[in-house]
């Protein structure tokens, strides 16, 4: 889809949909960094300061990971607003769906809990789990986030929608903006005689070959994604399954159309030749096979990872394996049709709801989204939480240059175990455990220059002109057996268990299992704003 139609296409929804809820009707997007609009925390004074409400408690179900008993970040949480977290739930990003939904089975629903996707919100929702929010709840205890997603992320109003009500608050995504790095090992490709980083599937395909006769296998990719397997060759050939898009003026949904079959074909070639790591269904030992030469390509990569000053950055354990071994980053490589491009989440992230429980309890409520207005808006609150304590958990890299030079975490809080046990998110990208990201302007300047250019280099996003591909009224009801039957399908297809005909198999099993459905409300949602 061209990007900026599909830009153009958010904010004409979100008008609308603002327009209903609120009234506003603030949608344009920031790239962060630019001068906030919002007033500053000075400028907009809350009756009492949080440290000096009165005590409140609740249990908040954080943003994934394995915090520690009474961490520095819980401590420092409960201080800073005079509140009490009767339960603490650390669970590894990977069990936390499942055990979410265990645990509200079971009926232990907790007072906020942080929500993956609109798909899994709108079962919830449908299930009695959660509270209503209604904006006017939102506009009066977190103000400036309501503008600034407004301003900056105006789509993630659609994820905590469901049946024309609010149902939670969106978060921010910083680096939604951003293609994931494709990155390759230079010194295997100059040893296979190849002398420039490819940027066509062309010219992927000669240096597979080369890299075979030396013993290297061409690349591998994370299988289980549903959106990032093998990203980047899909959108050579111009779609990002399971991303909706613009095609002849209607609404499709990329997983099905010919240019993914088109896809398809090339890496079942790929395989059939060797250059697929056969390992890529399960998308395991991806990075160990990379730094120790045994792949010679990886299509969803840090930006860090050529920080040669992190121990653990894909750099450094390269060149610990071998002291020859170089890597780089590549662009995005151009299919046959002249297209290229890689999944991008776009702005808004994910989503923060809360249990049924506060309807009767509004001052929970309140109490919570004063919290994340406060870290999302305000950096006196925010840095303590989403990097720790100046020189003990964090340090400039250049005192001179101050935040513009960027921050790194000292030894021994440059192990992300020991980050979370403190309660504070490993990946330090402006994200804390109770109230995720801060709005872009904060969390961009914090990124420092040096980053900001590794993240712009070679980027080029395509995002689902919804946002996210489950918003829609009946993704609660399909959209997870249509991911599995994608996911399944298209990794036999590529290695070769199912022929390239059993495509029109699946799109035909696809849209009787729900899609074509689907495809009905996304053409009415987008017909809905035209």
């Amino acid at each position: 889809m061209n990007r900026k139609k599909g830009c153009a296409m958010i904010a004409l929804v979100m008008a609308v949909l603002l327009a209903g809820c609120s009234g506003g009707n603030n949608t344009n997007t920031s790239t962060g960094g630019a001068a906030s609009s919002s007033p500053s925390a000075s400028q907009q004074p809350a009756s009492e300061k949080p440290a000096e409400q009165k005590t409140i408690e609740l249990d908040w179900m954080n943003n994934p990971g394995l915090i520690g008993e009474n961490s520095y970040g819980q401590k420092k949480l409960e201080e800073m607003f005079n509140i009490k977290l009767k339960k603490t739930y650390p669970i590894a990003h990977g069990d936390y769906l499942q055990k979410q939904q265990l645990q509200f089975a079971a009926g232990d629903i907790p007072d906020v809990f942080f929500v993956f996707d609109p798909a899994t919100l709108s079962k919830y929702a449908s299930q009695g789990f959660l509270a209503e929010v209604p904006m006017e709840m939102i506009e009066q205890y977190a103000p400036r986030t309501k503008a600034k997603i407004d301003e900056q992320a105006p789509q993630g109003w659609f994820y905590t929608n469901v049946d024309s009500r609010n149902y939670g608050l969106p978060t921010f995504y910083f680096t939604g903006q951003f293609t994931t790095k494709q990155l390759w090992r230079t010194d295997l490709l100059e040893q296979a005689g190849i002398t420039a980083i490819p940027s066509t599937i062309d010219e992927m395909t000669e240096a597979f070959a080369a890299l075979k006769k030396i013993g290297v296998t061409g690349m591998s990719s994370n299988g289980q994604s549903f959106y990032n397997a093998f990203h980047s060759v899909f959108g050579a050939y111009g779609v990002l399954p399971p991303q909706w898009m613009l095609k002849d003026g209607a609404v499709v949904n990329s997983a099905v159309q010919q240019e993914s079959k088109d896809a398809l074909a090339k890496l079942a070639e790929w395989y059939a030749a060797g250059y697929i790591d056969p390992d890529f269904i399960t998308g395991k030992d991806i990075d160990t096979k990379f730094t120790t030469g045994k792949l010679a390509f990886m299509d969803a990569a840090h930006v860090s990872s050529l920080d040669a000053d992190n121990p653990n950055s894909a750099a450094s354990v390269v060149k610990a394996n071998s002291s020859t071994g170089t890597i780089d980053f590549g662009p995005m490589p151009v299919g046959p049709g002249g297209q290229s491009g890689g999944w991008a989440w776009g702005t808004s992230g994910n989503i923060w709801a809360f249990g049924k429980q506060l309807e009767k309890e509004p001052e929970k409520m309140q109490r919570a989204l004063e919290i994340m207005d406060a870290l999302q808006n305000d950096e006196e609150y925010w840095l303590p939480l989403a990097w720790g304590e100046e020189g003990v958990h964090w340090t400039y890299k250049d005192a001179g240059a101050g935040v513009a030079g960027g921050l790194i975490h000292p030894d021994p809080y440059n192990d992300n175990v020991k980050l979370q046990e403190n309660g504070i998110v490993d990946i330090s990208t402006g994200t804390t455990f109770w109230g995720a990201q801060a709005n872009l302007d904060i969390v961009g300047k914090y990124y420092g220059k040096e980053m900001l250019d590794k993240y712009n280099l070679y980027n080029k996003p395509v995002w689902d002109i919804f946002g996210k591909s489950d918003i829609l009224p009946s993704s609660g009801k399909y959209w997870g057996d249509l991911i599995k039957l994608k996911t399944e399908t298209f990794a036999r297809i590529i290695i070769g268990d199912l022929p390239l005909t059993a495509f029109d198999d699946f799109v035909k099993e696809w849209n009787d299992k729900g899609g074509a459905e689907l495809e009905k409300e996304a053409n009415a949602l987008y017909q809905s704003i035209q």
